[in-house]
């Protein structure tokens, strides 16, 4: 497994480096997390060929959240997910042409135990943006595709469900371009995928992951540079570098980091890691303070300077140092590599049993294989 670890402003090789790195995917961990779902929930036959109805046991209904633990509403989630949104102008559905099937684009799942709680799934997919920053062109062809799944458990008023039984969870992914080629040297540009998992699960149990997802290989044993990013825009990787290291790594060796990292991940899975991938898992009493906080700032900070690096590719772009170029599929690595990372998300997404357990089989996998991890 490649690795690094960030100490003292230097990044060491393998050789000297603790396993630090986490994983984009999460599969062992998002896995773990939805046999947490299928322990604490039953379910009952279709009502339709789309929905099945979430069960809670009745164990999991006699959990009382301790105090300091719930003082803050789950709906916290829903900021995360506008964050990203309104920074692609999104304002309604009305505003782009959604690529998401209407039958796709909402769900929910009545909690039993309730009369009136839902788990409620909001699906969103745009292949079409303005530039985040609005002073240049709004014609972005460094993103070719956002897309965003977020679920929250909530009340009869739509208010997010405070309770340890509840499921909250967001998943938000941004593609850049596969086709954009240095004007110079001729050289393809191969842009990271951004990934964000958030995820709340019965009985105080949260997930974080938040990176850049590498579409080529990086060298991680270059002690000088991962080269994560293309040579022009490393100023900007010496950043996320640094954002890395504020919430995933002590200032010194007797520091613990703000955010512990997550625990071991799959080998199979390493191809998809980057070594600034934030993961932790969360479930002391002061877990929701910590992703309303900690977590929340950490988010914005790289869902920032994506766009920071979006905007700089697309300036790029507009003055001809880059170019978009349809090159013969066998000749483009960047092409190749998105392909895989849809394959192997498709194949491998852990979130399959829930979303087939809350919405049904046939809703669920239409998601995954269209929407979520679609054939490029």
């Amino acid at each position: 497994a490649r690795s690094l670890l960030y100490c003292r402003g230097h990044l060491l090789p393998r050789k000297l480096a603790l396993i630090m790195m986490p994983s984009i995917t999460m599969a062992a961990a998002l896995m773990s997390a939805a046999l947490l779902i299928l322990q604490a929930q039953s379910f009952a036959p279709p009502t339709s060929s789309l929905c099945y109805r979430s069960k809670v046991s009745p164990q999991l209904q006699q959990l009382k959240p301790k105090k300091s633990s719930y003082t803050t509403s789950l709906h916290l989630y829903n900021k995360f997910h506008e964050y990203a949104w309104e920074k692609l102008h999104y304002n309604d559905e009305s505003s782009y042409a959604s690529t998401v099937p209407d039958n796709l684009k909402t769900n929910k799942s009545p909690v039993k135990g309730s009369d009136n709680n839902v788990v409620t799934a909001c699906i969103r997919s745009m292949s079409e943006f303005r530039k985040s920053n609005t002073t240049s062109n709004n014609n972005v062809e460094a993103l070719r595709l956002v897309r965003s799944a977020f679920l929250e458990t909530q009340t009869e008023s739509s208010e997010a469900l405070k309770s340890p039984m509840a499921i909250h969870v967001l998943n938000f992914v941004m593609f850049p371009t596969t086709h954009i080629r240095d004007a110079s040297s001729g050289a393809p540009v191969g842009l990271p995928i951004f990934g964000a998992d958030i995820v709340s699960l019965p009985g105080n149990k949260h997930l974080v992951a938040l990176d850049f997802q590498p579409v080529l290989p990086v060298n991680n044993d270059d002690e000088s540079s991962t080269k994560l990013f293309p040579e022009q825009y490393s100023h900007l990787e010496s950043k996320l570098l640094a954002i890395h290291g504020k919430y995933q790594k002590g200032s010194d060796e007797a520091t613990e980091p703000l955010l512990a990292w997550g625990g071991d991940i799959p080998p199979q899975a390493l191809r998809w890691f980057s070594p600034y991938a934030l993961w932790t898992r969360l479930s002391d009493e002061n877990a929701i303070q910590t992703v309303s906080t900690t977590v929340w700032d950490a988010y914005r900070e790289y869902v920032d300077l994506y766009f920071e690096l979006m905007d700089a590719v697309q300036e790029d772009l507009d003055d001809g140092k880059l170019e978009i170029i349809l090159l013969e599929e066998k000749n483009n690595a960047v092409l190749s590599g998105q392909r895989e990372y849809l394959e192997y998300r498709r194949i491998n997404d852990p979130a399959r049993p829930m979303l087939q357990r809350l919405y049904g089989k046939d809703w669920a996998e239409e998601l995954i294989d269209g929407v979520l991890f679609p054939t490029l």
